[in-house]
């Protein structure tokens, strides 16, 4: 079986990264969600990451994150 994908996927794996990798990681998301072309549910699931990581950063950083509206 292949690995899994190294992206942060708990609150913990989160307060590991530094703002700059969090920040590479938002900038994935954000491709995904806007640039690729993908089924509905892929999109939407993006987007849910999007807005989870960017919470993230606003939590551990102090960053705000935008308000997307819902999704």
């Amino acid at each position: 079986m292949g690995e899994r994908s190294r992206s942060p996927e708990t609150e913990a794996d989160a307060a590991k990264l530094s703002l700059q990798e969090l920040n590479g990681w938002i900038g994935h998301a954000e491709l995904r969600t806007s640039h690729l072309k993908l089924s509905v549910s892929l999109k939407k699931l993006a987007m849910k990451r999007l807005v989870w990581l960017e919470a993230q950063r606003e939590r551990l950083h102090g960053v705000p994150a935008p308000d997307r509206g819902r999704f």
